[in-house]
């Protein structure tokens, strides 16, 4: 991610508060704006428009604000739900679900247990690398090196091309 990105992502994420100070700012200057009306001196039409521009990039980040916690909330919902259809099932004891909901329940279940597996491989090839990065920092070089098992997991096949 881009040091800009970061930047827009925090904007956006502070968005209410940002918009709430240029809307206050632009309604400050208006009662300005008004004050001076009332006690009949000159006014001043970049008075007016600086406190509308104010208003309106207040309203703006206001806007971009309650955007980004929305898009935050209903993300987080989709989430939560796509991991509690697995559930379903267990959720509801008694009940049956309709053909559609249990194969949605078995499609969740399956997919879990897909990125589980995925996850744990992960793992165990970083765990098998420090293993084997341990070995090469103690004896000074390489004496091995990594594969992966029948059952997906990683290992080292120590020896082989490499002197023990």
């Amino acid at each position: 991610m881009s040091k800009g990105s970061k930047v827009w992502g925090e904007i956006k994420s502070r968005g209410e508060y940002i918009g709430l100070v240029f809307f206050v700012l632009g309604l400050a200057v208006l009662l300005v704006q008004f004050g001076l009306v009332l006690y009949g001196l000159r006014t001043e039409t970049g008075l007016l428009a600086a406190s509308l521009g104010l208003l309106s990039v207040g309203l703006g980040f206001i806007a971009i604000g309650m955007s980004t916690k929305s898009d935050k909330r209903y993300t987080d919902l989709l989430d939560k739900l796509n991991r509690n259809v697995a559930n379903l099932p267990q959720m509801l004891k008694g009940d049956s679900l309709t053909p559609f909901g249990q194969q949605m329940a078995d499609e969740a279940k399956q997919r879990i247990s897909q990125e589980e597996k995925i996850k744990r491989n992960e793992q165990s090839k970083i765990a098998a690398q420090k293993r084997l990065d341990e070995d090469t920092k103690k004896v000074g070089f390489v004496r091995g090196e990594l594969y992966q098992t029948k059952d997906g997991s990683w290992a080292i096949a120590w020896g082989g091309k490499y002197p023990l």
